[in-house]
């Protein structure tokens, strides 16, 4: 009986390391249409803030605590709703209303757990971005990569990491 008694401990931590390993995530079941089409709806929903330069809607479709690496890989910790919001009209500041929006395309979503998802995307700005000033960015690819995660019932950008492609 005592043998018994001392296996279940390590059966149930065992148990828990083998369900929660990230190498075995891709077994376990798909999340359902429903959570793909939630994670497909916000994505949509941010891209489409993005697109209107709408730093204060991209800020309430992340976490307050998002963690955001640029352009130039720069990582950027902002402390809070407003934080982030700025750091998106600081840099929404310099693009031209008149500058043509990208076209996005999602290639991949997966769910490495019931609530968080990975989500990578592909950007063209077909015609470059238009500054404020005059100047124009050339054309260029990009690929971003977010984690979304489901906290109390909504899913929010946890994570947003930009990689522009090179040619």
């Amino acid at each position: 009986m005592r043998k018994r008694s001392l296996n279940f401990p390590w059966l149930a931590i065992i148990s828990v390391l083998f369900l929660s390993s990230p190498g075995l995530a891709s077994h376990q079941p798909q999340s359902s249409t429903n959570e793909e089409s939630a994670v497909r709806a916000l994505m949509s929903q941010w891209v489409d803030a993005y697109r209107h330069l709408d730093a204060k809607r991209l800020a309430m479709l992340e976490m307050s605590d998002v963690e955001i690496v640029d352009h130039f890989g720069e990582l950027h910790l902002p402390s809070g709703r407003n934080e982030n919001e700025q750091l998106w009209s600081d840099s929404f500041e310099m693009v031209s209303r008149n500058t043509v929006p990208p076209s996005v395309t999602i290639d991949h979503i997966q769910f490495l757990r019931p609530d968080v998802a990975l989500v990578q995307s592909s950007w063209q700005f077909a015609e470059g971005i238009l500054l404020v000033d005059g100047q124009r960015i050339p054309p260029f690819l990009q690929t971003d990569t977010y984690v979304l995660i489901r906290s109390h019932g909504s899913w929010l950008v946890a994570v947003h990491n930009i990689q522009e492609k090179k040619h």
